[in-house]
């Protein structure tokens, strides 16, 4: 996720949705091994409390220091900064190794990423054999026909503050490149789309639309889209300011596995540096 403040950091804890459970278990049925995960893009670490439940070990990395401070803590979670300039060695290394992990997991994060970067150290450190790799966003946040139509006004004001990363997610991953193999839960250019149920509270729902990244980057260019004008509209919509409200998202989930093509080339280098040791070794 691009760095926010640690006002902005603390509103997104507060208002970001929960991952049903059975998510992590319909996934985690299909991995051949639950030894380790890596949650990337963990911000508040809840895709990683997620993962703890079926895994023995999760690793969880972020970009952003503000959001990881406030990540919920587990024995088994291993949270880690990781900085731009970190290599992909060095990225290789700090999550396990390789063919090192059961599960991959970028949870409304991987339109944040360097795509080439991440899929390169993915594909190393992935299982060969049972591995999978799980990305999802969220969009399309439904509450209700008084506020939905002063949402929409918001949604169009964000047009021109749009880069094309937050384009992917809001294209819900259709146009995100994903060079893995199908499993039957969606596949580049078509994720399962899954329905998000939510609740949230009026505090929660300014929070959110305060630390939403087209917001921000408004805010970065010296427009403020969510005015104290557009929070009174909402107020007024909303009823009373104590009321937590069912809302809902859409989700667009892509699962996948490293294609058989690659796991060919892998197993010869894997061999030609064995034959390599071997001769080191006598």
């Amino acid at each position: 996720m691009a760095a926010l403040s640690e006002k902005e950091a603390e509103a997104y804890l507060d208002a970001r949705p929960r991952y049903p459970m059975d998510w992590y278990e319909k996934i985690a049925d299909r991995t051949q091994g639950h030894k380790l995960a890596w949650d990337v893009g963990t911000g508040n670490g809840q895709a990683a409390i997620g993962l703890v439940e079926h895994y023995e070990k999760v690793v969880a990395t972020d970009i952003n220091e503000a959001q990881l401070k406030r990540a919920i803590k587990h024995s088994r979670i291993s949270y880690h900064h990781t900085p731009k300039n970190m290599s992909e060695d060095e990225m290789v290394a700090l999550v396990g190794g390789e063919n090192s992990i059961d599960l991959i997991v970028a949870a409304q994060a991987a339109h944040f990423f360097d795509l080439t970067t991440f899929y390169n150290v993915a594909k190393r450190v992935l299982r060969k054999e049972g591995g999978l790799i799980a990305i999802w966003v969220y969009n399309d946040l439904i509450i209700s026909p008084e506020i939905d139509p002063i949402m929409n006004r918001l949604l169009d004001s964000t047009l021109p503050f749009r880069t094309p990363i937050i384009n992917l997610a809001f294209d819900g991953y259709r146009t995100l490149p994903f060079p893995f193999e199908s499993i039957g839960m969606g596949s580049e250019g078509k994720p399962v789309v899954l329905d998000l149920p939510h609740k949230l509270s009026l505090k929660g729902f300014i929070g959110f639309l305060r630390s939403w990244q087209p917001v921000v980057k408004a805010r970065e260019q010296g427009v403020e889209l969510v005015s104290e004008d557009l929070i009174n509209k909402f107020e007024e919509a909303w009823g009373d300011e104590n009321q937590v409200k069912d809302v809902s998202y859409k989700a667009h989930m892509i699962v996948g596995k490293i294609p058989v093509s690659i796991q060919h080339v892998r197993c010869e280098s894997d061999q030609v540096s064995e034959d390599g040791n071997k001769d080191l070794l006598y």
